[in-house]
């Protein structure tokens, strides 16, 4: 799962705001933007340690003189080792942190609904928000046709181009 920083603030604020529009929490009115900078910091936190978890396979990589395309395997390697779930279990994961949080925070007056029942509001949100890095994948893809994946120049160029078509869609 890929989380964009700049989109982070807006699929919290419409998590709480979808959760209360449909009676599943009550949140007092001075409480609400804490509820929301809570919610984002459960992404943050997963995003935070995602990261140092493609670092640490891109550092496996080199140690084991692996080839580039088996990031993905030293990606689960590692993902294992931490227990820390990727992927569509990330997902689950990270709303079962918003779960367990709605039940303790002080930022949350009530919880009124079925765990089911917002699992499936938060992933939606989720899943339409996550939508944009594939969006963005693709079209990073197309213009990278002329080079072959998996080899250096087309990770640096990936990079390079993703990094180029975020700052021109805002996302950075």
């Amino acid at each position: 799962m890929k989380f964009y920083s700049k989109l982070i603030p807006a699929i919290a604020k419409e998590i709480v705001q979808v959760l209360m529009d449909n009676g599943d929490i009550e949140v007092e009115p001075d409480s609400i933007e804490d509820a929301r900078e809570d919610f984002a910091s459960i992404i943050r936190e997963y995003q935070a340690q995602e990261q140092a978890l493609s670092d640490d396979a891109r550092t496996m990589l080199i140690r084991r003189d692996w080839p580039r395309t088996k990031l993905g395997e030293a990606r689960q390697l590692i993902a294992a080792q931490r227990k820390l779930p990727i992927g569509d279990d990330g997902l689950d994961y990270v709303i079962n942190q918003m779960l367990e949080f709605m039940l303790m925070s002080a930022n949350i007056a009530e919880v009124y609904a079925e765990d089911r029942i917002m699992r499936k509001r938060i992933a939606d949100i989720i899943r339409r928000r996550l939508k944009v890095h594939d969006e963005l994948d693709v079209e990073v893809r197309k213009r990278l046709r002329n080079l072959q994946e998996g080899t250096r120049d087309w990770e640096i160029a990936y990079r390079k181009t993703m990094e180029e078509v975020r700052r021109a869609k805002g996302l950075v």
